[in-house]
């Protein structure tokens, strides 16, 4: 008896037969296509395969590294992957693949970063100078000579991590990581003393105050300059803000009362100093914040009397007018 149809089995192997056909037939047609290089999406050069692709990939690195060092990488991400040739484009060889491909990369390398609430902003060759930088960034904002309530710390969040960037924003060591956090988006300005000029000269040549002069350099005796002497001018604007919290013991005057007595056996109205008074003085613990050695807060933890004022007695005549 015939068979006028196929079973349900049948027919699936039957589709998978024919799947596997032209599944065959497209891996072949892909194959006779050139292949190309691509940097960020974007084809740069043809090739006949994969492999010459490959070495030409490998031949552009070979000379990215000559140039730039043995930790040079690409910037950019680069595929290989079958493409039609488009208009003019024609197949080249391993060699010419590899300049072409050189000149649409930018050279980088792994190297550690500093970043700044999340944002990459200084990279260097070695994790070690990274740190390094940072705490010497803390130490330029911590006064000297002061009692720390707490460690300096940054404001932003401040981290360190691995990452890949271009060869020309790696920074040599940790010194130069200093200067570009501390004058990263402004360098502060400095006046060096010369003969003849004092406090209140150089703080009308920048457009300031002696008070403020004072305020940008706590360290120095304006009434005591000399030539050669380094002044704080004009504070820059740094790519992190070290807050630093420290407390600082001062004297303080404490004011004497006057009193008023009544005295009738002195002439009325007359007016007679029984006791002079004298003022005290008491030592205050302040708890002050900075925020790049700018004051921002102050606050009194603790007052202790070290000499009690002395009242001022006066006595006030009450007996009849002379």
């Amino acid at each position: 008896m015939l068979r006028t149809g196929l079973s349900s089995g049948e027919r699936v192997v039957y589709w998978l037969i024919i799947l596997g056909l032209g599944f065959a037939f497209l891996l072949q047609q892909r194959a006779r296509l050139p292949v190309a290089i691509f940097v960020n999406g974007k084809p740069v050069a043809w090739l006949g395969s994969v492999r010459l692709a490959q070495r030409a990939v490998n031949l552009a690195l070979e000379e990215l590294r000559k140039r730039h060092g043995p930790q040079a990488e690409f910037a950019e991400t680069i595929e290989i992957g079958s493409l039609p040739l488009r208009g003019e484009t024609s197949l080249v060889s391993p060699a010419e693949a590899a300049q072409q491909l050189l000149a649409h990369i930018t050279p980088a390398q792994r190297a550690w970063l500093i970043t700044v609430n999340e944002q990459p902003v200084v990279a260097l060759t070695r994790k070690a100078d990274a740190e390094e930088a940072l705490e010497a960034v803390k130490a330029h904002f911590t006064p000297p000579s002061v009692t720390l309530v707490r460690e300096p710390r940054f404001k932003e969040r401040v981290t360190v991590r691995e990452g890949k960037v271009p060869v020309s924003q790696v920074l040599p060591d940790a010194k130069a990581a200093v200067q570009k956090l501390i004058g990263g988006l402004e360098p502060p300005h400095y006046h060096i003393v010369r003969a003849g000029e004092v406090g209140m000269r150089i703080a009308r040549r920048y457009g300031l105050t002696l008070a403020q002069l004072q305020q940008l350099n706590p360290d120095k005796n304006l009434d005591r300059l000399k030539v050669g002497d380094k002044l704080l001018v004009k504070r820059g604007k740094p790519l992190v803000t070290v807050v630093v919290t420290y407390q600082v013991l001062q004297r303080e005057p404490v004011p004497y009362k006057v009193e008023r007595r009544f005295a009738p056996r002195l002439p009325g109205g007359a007016l007679v100093t029984q006791q002079k008074g004298r003022e005290g003085l008491k030592e205050v613990v302040l708890e002050v914040t900075c925020e790049n050695g700018v004051e921002v807060s102050r606050k009194v933890v603790k007052e202790r009397i070290v000499k009690e004022p002395v009242t001022e007695v006066i006595l006030v005549g009450g007996g009849l007018r002379r």
